[in-house]
């Protein structure tokens, strides 16, 4: 089976993301080492290795194919194969073909609609998300992190960091007030603090760098 299945999107970078991202990623190293990293809350910090970093992020639930639960992931990394050296590009093609060779485990659907349910309403309560899916509270939150490797509360404050960070990209001035009224923080000030807490600046400052590295 293709590793699309267990594959959500690609990515190389040469320079620290602005923002943490809460899904486990494959990362591939220059000499063609591999790691697992476990989802973020919070940015990374820290210079990227020597010649450029590949990721492939994996959607939730694709660790299993992979013989380990989500949140036995650690955030700083567990090695996890070798390809051979080269290109970033080459290297993100031996990584896609390497996951090809693992057979996809069933998925949790109840699982797999939660995280669509928390993408569509990051503010979702865990009570409302368990009823939706007919588990219980704790049920919900073990199922979860072991197919995310986040609790659901978690997963959705670093979520609603991504879609007010869209939503300031779509327009020339955006206002923080009504962008946390539409993003289910409580307020201004809470999204701010958010910002702070995930990123160490705030939300006009990261969004300013956006600006930035797009005209640059």
């Amino acid at each position: 089976m293709s590793a699309n299945a267990l594959v959500e999107e690609c990515w190389i970078d040469t320079a620290p993301l602005p923002l943490p991202y809460p899904a486990v990623d494959l990362l591939v190293f220059a000499d063609g080492s591999m790691w697992l990293a476990g989802p973020e809350v919070t940015v990374r910090t820290g210079p990227l290795p020597p010649g450029g970093l590949v990721g492939i992020r994996l959607r939730p639930g694709a660790c299993l194919s992979l013989g380990v639960a989500a949140d036995e992931v650690p955030l700083d990394g567990m090695p996890f194969g070798q390809v051979e050296p080269g290109s970033a590009r080459s290297r993100m093609s031996s990584a896609i073909d390497f996951l090809a060779r693992f057979p996809v485990r069933d998925n949790d659907f109840a699982m797999q609609r939660a995280v669509r349910l928390v993408r569509d309403d990051p503010a979702a309560r865990v009570g409302e998300l368990a009823a939706a899916v007919g588990l219980s509270d704790r049920q919900l939150r073990r199922r979860f992190s072991i197919v995310v490797g986040l609790r659901p509360k978690a997963y959705g404050r670093v979520v609603r960091l991504h879609a007010a960070l869209r939503l300031a990209r779509s327009v020339t001035r955006p206002s923080w007030a009504d962008i946390a009224q539409q993003c289910g923080f409580y307020d201004q000030p809470h999204l701010i603090a958010e910002f702070r807490a995930a990123t160490g600046v705030s939300p006009a400052a990261l969004h300013g760098r956006f600006l930035q590295s797009s005209s640059a």
